[in-house]
Order: C-alpha cells, then sequence, then structure tokens
C-alpha cells in the first residue's frame, strides 16, 4: 500500500449530517520537505503507538477529525475532537487538513 494521509472531518458550527468533509493525500505526490513534515509529525505525536484520545470533553460544536495514516508497513486510524490537548497530534491534525485543502 502506498504511503497516504486521509482525514475526515465531522461536526463543526452548523454541521449537516452526511456532509462530512473526506480528503485523501498519496504523500508520494508531496514535495520531499512536505513529506518529511508529515512524518516527522507522526513521529512526534507518537500517532502510530499512542492511546486512543479521551474524547469525553467534546463541545457540542466541535469537530471530529478521523485521521488515518499509512507510512511504510504501519497503518492506523485515530479519531479525536476539538479541543486536541496534546500539541505534537493537532499540529499532525493541522498538517494533514492543509494537505488536502491545497495549501501544502
Amino acid at each position: 500500500m502506498a504511503d497516504e494521509a486521509r482525514l475526515r472531518i465531522e461536526g463543526g458550527f452548523a454541521h449537516f449530517p452526511g456532509r462530512a468533509q473526506e480528503q485523501a493525500v498519496a504523500l508520494s505526490d508531496l514535495d520531499s520537505p512536505l513529506r518529511d513534515e508529515v512524518c516527522t509529525l507522526a513521529e512526534a505525536a507518537d500517532f502510530f503507538g499512542c492511546a486512543m484520545p479521551d474524547e469525553a470533553a467534546a463541545r457540542p460544536d466541535a469537530r471530529t477529525y478521523t485521521l488515518g495514516l499509512t507510512l511504510g508497513d504501519r497503518t492506523r486510524e485515530l479519531r479525536v475532537t476539538e479541543p486536541i490537548h496534546d500539541p505534537a497530534l493537532a499540529r499532525l491534525v493541522q498538517a494533514v487538513r492543509r494537505l488536502g485543502s491545497g495549501q501544502g
């Protein structure tokens, strides 16, 4: 399987069920600095080894992010809700979100 970053965004202010935003970016399509940034942020957040974040304190208008990464032989999907308390994981979510919007 090719290296890939996936993000699904649900909820938020004025959310309409069934209209969740989904995006997937093949990391091989990115310039080397962007690809390296995603890999570095994934390692900093311990994405493949961390425990599932606690979603108990989510606000009614909070967004929920389902972040999936495939890097080499590792694949994982995490579901996190705003506010994301782990700064490293928050930076990873924002980086993947920027990739999907074409902002790099």
